[in-house]
Order: structure tokens, then sequence, then C-alpha cells
């Protein structure tokens, strides 16, 4: 860990700014610029990413996300703003946000059977108290425990970053750091000298090339997943909520103000107007009338800004909405993965019915389909697939009961001409179903199994029993 804090240290003593470089980006879209600041910083945000979600897919997320946030704000951070305590705020909002999202999907969908599970957790003190005890804190005390501890600075480095001198800024860590002992005890050192990782290489010049992709267009583009551009999204909205609020709490206090002062005006006035003589009393003053165009302007104004709350809250509940579709196909598709195993698969469609077999197997953990129109074909795939060390090695056959048994033996030949000698049979059930005037016949899979004249039992069967004559 130490060599980690030293390393930050020596890339963040390098001459070019954290503005600087922000600035290059921000007019030339300069990645190599980007990818300073993700060296610089990402061992801090990396560590809170880890320490809050135990899937690495989730950490890696949310980590680009708290860059791409700070290449939206970028314009509107100041230039006495210090990086890193704020990255690391904005990192744990990110964290949050994803353990809200998932324990909304969970909620829904319930743990789905292909999860990775979770690795073994550290003590409870090792782990999100530090990340608690942290934002319990004012943020001028929680910015010097990120620079010193986390970012491994001076304290001299540190109070020039905060523009404050060194006696202050000492004054302001020894404060963090006795709140810290008193919800983490005495083994606060320890914990606050695992706060940062080391960022793995791949992941930091991804986030780079991500964050040049995503100043292009405040849409989803090419190389940055939507899973990350609606966590980014999210944070942007929690800063604007933030912004709204405290404009709204400022409005209402000046508003009061202005009443009290209204009403202490008023008083005075009734009492000068009292000490006056009855026979100078001032004429009535002019009221005047509400402007109609006025009033509609502030009205649509609002629909204006309750229409874009709306318009974001719609967009986040259909990204939310994808993902449980999304996780809801993968969860099928893994269930019809298991099921099938290592198996091929091979539906006989009645004579004269197109396709005439349809086959599927598991390939890269997903069912593949594939129709054969004809027996070649199908001999042809299924040669291959035997013959395919990592292909399929079991053979399943499913048949009408009212299948011909002649035809079954012709596909039985074929598949012992492929190299299988055994396969299991199971039957489906044919159903006709009336559509306006035409009657169509299609085949359904069907829980109940029929035993049909002249076909075998269902079951394993040897199949060199039952082959036939080839097709002509």
């Amino acid at each position: 860990m130490n060599r980690v804090l030293m390393i930050s240290r020596e890339r963040i003593a390098v001459p070019s700014a954290d503005r600087e470089l922000l600035d290059r980006f921000l007019a030339a879209r300069d990645e190599a610029a980007f990818a300073e600041l993700v060296r610089r910083y990402g061992p801090v945000v990396w560590g809170a990413c880890r320490r809050r979600l135990t899937d690495p897919q989730d950490a890696e997320d949310a980590f680009q996300a708290t860059f791409l946030v700070l290449v939206r704000r970028a314009a509107r951070l100041g230039a006495d703003v210090p990086l890193g305590p704020w990255l690391y705020k904005v990192a744990v909002m990110t964290a949050g946000n994803v353990i809200r999202s998932n324990r909304r999907r969970g909620a829904v969908t319930g743990p789905m059977e292909h999860d990775v599970p979770a690795p073994a957790v550290a003590p409870v003190d090792d782990r999100l108290d530090i990340d608690a005890a942290l934002l319990a804190l004012p943020e001028r005390d929680r910015a010097p425990v990120v620079l010193c501890h986390l970012q491994g600075l001076t304290r001299r480095e540190a109070a020039e970053r905060l523009g404050c001198p060194e006696g202050t800024l000492s004054a302001r860590l020894s404060r963090a750091l006795r709140r810290l002992r008193t919800r983490l005890g005495d083994r606060v050192s320890v914990v606050l000298g695992a706060g940062a990782v080391a960022v793995p290489a791949g992941l930091a010049s991804a986030t780079a090339r991500a964050a040049g992709v995503y100043s292009t267009s405040v849409l989803t583009a090419a190389g940055v997943s939507p899973v990350v551009a609606g966590l980014t999204d999210g944070v942007l909205r929690m800063f604007w909520m933030k912004k709204a609020t405290t404009a709204a709490v400022l409005s209402a206090l000046v508003l009061g103000a202005g009443v009290f002062a209204l009403g202490t005006l008023t008083r005075s006035e009734n009492v000068a107007r009292a000490d006056e003589p009855a026979g100078k009393s001032a004429p009535p003053a002019k009221v005047e009338a509400p402007d109609p165009l006025k009033r509609l302007e502030k009205r649509l104004a609002d629909l204006e800004k309750q229409k874009e709350l709306l318009d974001a809250t719609l967009e986040d509940l259909k990204a939310e909405k994808q993902k449980l579709e999304d996780a809801k196909r993968e969860k099928a598709a893994a269930t019809a993965a298991a099921e099938l195993g290592k198996d091929v698969a091979v539906t006989i469609a009645a004579p004269g019915h197109a396709p005439a077999y349809t086959v599927r197997e598991v390939v890269n953990g997903h069912v593949a389909e594939v129709t054969c129109s004809n027996l070649d074909a199908l001999t042809t795939y299924l040669t291959r697939a035997r013959n395919d060390p990592k292909g399929p090695q079991g053979l399943r056959l499913s048949v009408a009961p009212d299948h011909p048994a002649d035809d079954f033996r012709i596909v039985v030949g074929a598949c012992v001409s492929a190299g299988y000698r055994k396969a299991v049979v199971g039957y489906i059930e044919r159903t006709t179903v009336t559509y306006r005037t035409r009657l169509v016949t299609y085949y359904e899979p069907s829980v109940k199994v029929t035993k049909a004249e002249m076909l075998p039992s269902a079951g394993e069967i040897d199949l060199t029993k039952y082959v036939g004559p080839k097709k002509p």
C-alpha cells in the first residue's frame, strides 16, 4: 500500500497542474491529458469503488462513470477545487447509485443462477465504514484526510492545494482524525492506509478513451456502455437537484426576509399615519393590475422545469426497464443452456414441412439454433459436431408420436453415419390451430410423452437397432 501512495505522489508531482490538463482536454480533446488525470487520481477512485462494490464489473462501471462525471462538470469546477477529494466524493455517490439499482433489480427478478458469487469480504472495520465515516465529515475536514492519507501528499503540499496555511491544514486534519477514531477505533491509520488501490492498466486506458468519446455528445456513443452512461447521468442529476434545492432554500430565505422587512415597514407607516392630522390623509395608491403576459410566461417556465424533471425520470425508468429485460433474457438463456448442456438436439418436422430439421446446441454459453432443409445438410452438421473435441457429444431426437416410422429410421441412419450410437428420444405433441379460415399445423414441446406405434419408447435408445435405408 505504501508503494501505491508513493506512485500516486510521483504522478501528482508532475509540472502540469490539474486545471491545465482539464483545459487541454476540454479545448482539444487531448486524451493524453485526461489519461494523466486518471493516473493521478485513479487509485483513490478505484479504492472507493472496490470497497463499496463486491462485483468487479460494477466497480469498473462506477470507476468509468466517476471520470465521465468529471468530463461533464469540468467547465463548472473552480480552479481552487482540489480534484482528489471531489473525485472521491463522486466515486462514493456513483457506487451508492449502483447499489440502489442492484437492490431494485434484485427485488423484481431475484438473484440470477449464473451470478458470480461475491468474494469473501473484509472485516467491518476495514470496509464500508471508512467511506461512511469520511462522508460524515464536513467538506473542509474531509479534504485534508483524502489529500494526506489517500493521495499520500505531505501537509505542506495539501495546504497548497487547499490554499490555506499549513497550520490551519494541520488543525483540520487533527480534528478529522479525532472524529474518525471515534467511529473506526484506533486502527484508523491502517484503514486509511488501505484506501488507495492500484488501478488495472486496461481499465485506466479504457476510461481515458471513453472520456474522449463521451465528451463529443450528451448521448450514449459507441465505446461507452449504456450502464456507464446511465450511471453518469444519474450522478449529474444529483448535482442538479442539489443545486436546485439550494436555490429554493435561498429563495425562501430571501422571501422570508422580504416579508419581514415589508411587515416592519408597514407597521412604521401605520404609526406615522396615526400621528398625522386627520385632514391630511394621503390619497389611496393605485393598484396595478397583474400583467397576464408575465403571469403566463412564469407559468410556462414552471411547466418547462417540471417537464425536464419528468423527462429525466422517464429516461431513468426506461433504462431500468431495459436492464431488467436484459437480465430476464440472460437468465432465460442461461437456463436453456444449462438444460441442454453438452447435447445436440434435433427436432424432426413432419414430412413436407419446412424446415425439415431444427438443430440446437450450446455455443459460448448460449443456445444456438440452426435449420437444415434436407438430410444431407443434417448429416454434415452432425458429423462436424461429433468430430469437434469441444462440441456436443450427446444426441437428443424430438419427433411427433404419429411421425412415419420409416422416415424416423432414415434420420437415425444419418445420425449413425455422423458417428452417434445412442440418443435420447422424446416426443412432441402435434397441435392444430384454426386461424380465420386457414388450418395451420405446427409442433409444440409437451410434457406429456406418448408412445407411438412402431416408434421406440421415449428415453435412451441404441441407434444401431433402428437404422433404416437411406433416402434416395
